[in-house]
């Protein structure tokens, strides 16, 4: 089946990696009115951070000065010190703090156009509904929330109140992803015949490990994370096998395992193996788990295989952290083609606040593309109920 969103093939006559602009000057949609500054296209546009966690202090905020059409104007935090601190360091007024009570007062906010939604899995939906319904459009960290169900609330409240909703697929800017599939649509293989996309990580060792209680325990509650290693890192193998090869899964099989009984409860499997199946006979084995930290990216046809690998210091699916871009290399039939290491956050943060000013009814990864992929993890956690059974998505 086609895949109707996101990353499209595209030749390399019509997209070049020469900077942030060129890669937002791909896929754009049709312009509808909003209340975006649209007339005011030079403007930077607020937003706020929901959540002020790891992630957003690694990766969110660092990045926030290297971006062109965005600064951020607020943040919402259960840690008031927290966000006077944020305050300081970027700039903005300590009355744009807002607390998860409070958040609703954003509405009178005029210096805030968009939220970025950095919170646990279970508390996506709330806020991201809130957000919309305050007339803010709103940036979803995935996965996009903990059930289908949740997704399809997110996407027609957003579309009640007009406002952009994105998911933030940050691959499908990065140079390496993008010319991976790019050079797979020009046929430089051949027709697609299988893939091997893994994200795994030591979240059992880190458990373990001298930081133990630094790490974040929500991931092994099942009511905040809505599953194990497939609702935290399996999505993106699942994104790498549908825009690398442009179209979506009609069929799954999952295979769960936990070795660290002690470790993770019932409902957080450590790891997840899963069959993607294509109605064109590509079929793309993807893996999850916390046992330990690998990442593949290799697709393959009869003519060769398209990788991507690991940078030094880097790896395939990683984010950019600590205002560093990670590091990722790529080969297409064993040749490594040079491109430009970029910061995926702030790349992505432009490309929506752009989408936002041109009045765009759609992003590339909007709420549809978050819920298509949750649909995938429930068929791929209904077929590891039935000891492996192929279950059609």
């Amino acid at each position: 089946m086609k895949q109707e969103y996101g990353l499209k093939y595209v030749s390399r006559r019509t997209f070049t990696h020469n900077g942030v602009a060129a890669m937002l000057a791909a896929g754009t949609a049709p312009a509808f009115v909003t209340h975006a500054r649209a007339d005011e296209p030079n403007k930077k546009l607020g937003m706020a951070v929901v959540g002020l966690g790891g992630y957003a202090t690694r990766s969110i905020g660092p990045e926030i000065a290297a971006c062109q059409h965005v600064r951020l104007a607020g943040v919402v935090t259960g840690d008031a010190e927290k966000g006077k601190s944020w305050a300081k360091e970027h700039g903005f007024e300590q009355d744009a703090i807002y607390s998860y009570s409070n958040f609703d007062k954003i509405v009178s906010d005029d210096r805030i156009d968009f939220v970025h939604i950095a919170l646990p899995n279970s508390m996506h939906a709330e806020f991201a509904i809130r957000a919309a319904q305050a007339g803010k459009h709103v940036m979803v960290e995935k996965p996009m929330a903990i059930s289908s169900q949740q997704c399809e609330k997110m996407i027609a409240a957003a579309k009640q109140a007009g406002v952009l909703l994105g998911v933030n697929y940050r691959l499908h800017w990065e140079p390496h992803h993008v010319t991976a599939t790019e050079r797979l649509s020009s046929g430089v293989i051949g027709d697609l015949t299988n893939g091997n996309y893994e994200f795994s990580w030591g979240y059992a060792r880190a458990l373990t490990g001298p930081n133990k209680d630094k790490v974040k325990k929500w991931l092994l509650d099942p009511k905040m994370a809505g599953g194990g290693a497939l609702f935290d890192t399996g999505v993106y193998p699942i994104q790498a096998a549908c825009y690398l090869t442009g179209r979506e899964p009609v069929a799954v099989r999952g295979f769960p395992a936990t070795r660290h009984s002690e470790l993770f409860p019932k409902g957080i499997e450590e790891t997840m193996s899963y069959e993607l199946l294509f109605d064109d006979g590509f079929q793309a084995l993807c893996r999850a788990s916390y046992s330990q930290s690998f990442h593949q990216c290799t697709t393959l046809g009869p003519k060769g295989s398209v990788e991507i690998l690991p940078g030094q210091k880097g790896s395939v699916f990683g984010q950019s952290g600590t205002g560093n871009p990670n590091p990722k290399r790529l080969f297409v039939n064993k040749k490594e083609i040079e491109l430009k290491q970029t910061l995926q956050q702030a790349v992505l943060l432009d490309a929506f606040a752009v989408a936002i000013k041109q009045g765009n009814k759609t992003f590339r990864t909007p709420g549809e593309m978050g819920l298509r992929d949750i649909r995938i993890v429930e068929r791929v956690y209904e077929s590891a109920a039935k000891g492996g059974l192929k279950v059609s998505v």
